[in-house]
């Protein structure tokens, strides 16, 4: 997904409109409008911004492209060198990614994965919505983590 159609997500998820967006962040309503309509990208410092009042983490904000196979490796491939994160295969042969525990920076990603655990496991139980479960990843779990 796109900035611009992720601002424009997280925005009526808030129940916003681009008014107030535009006033909870200092910006012009036309501005939002360019930057979910992607006739314009923001700045970093609009970015945080636009996160800020929608009360997500900026990172939410940013375009992952995983539409192929090779883009979604290229991302776990680096999960793999910066935090420890490694392909293995469970008792049936299915292929799972483990944590490398030798890795420094494993246990922030041991944490950030429970963290999401735990709220997939709500979700699962139905003691969070949809909603509920879409706001704690925009948010990236910040009071878990």
């Amino acid at each position: 997904m796109k900035t611009g159609e992720l601002i424009r997500r997280y925005r009526k998820m808030r129940k916003m409109t681009q008014a107030d967006l535009a006033d909870a962040c200092g910006l012009s309503d036309s501005a939002i409008r360019n930057y979910e309509l992607g006739n314009r990208k923001p700045s970093a410092a609009h970015l945080e911004a636009i996160a800020k009042a929608l009360e997500i983490a900026q990172e939410a904000l940013l375009e992952v492209d995983v539409s192929s196979g090779r883009k979604a490796l290229e991302y776990l491939l680096r999960i793999d060198e910066e935090l420890g994160l490694k392909p293995s295969r469970d008792a049936k042969g299915d292929i799972v990614l483990t944590i490398d525990h030798g890795s420094p920076k494993a246990p922030k990603l041991s944490a950030a994965l429970e963290a999401w655990l735990r709220q997939r496991e709500r979700l699962d139980a139905e003691e969070i919505s949809q909603g509920d479960y879409d706001a704690w990843k925009a948010s990236a779990g910040a009071s878990d983590l």
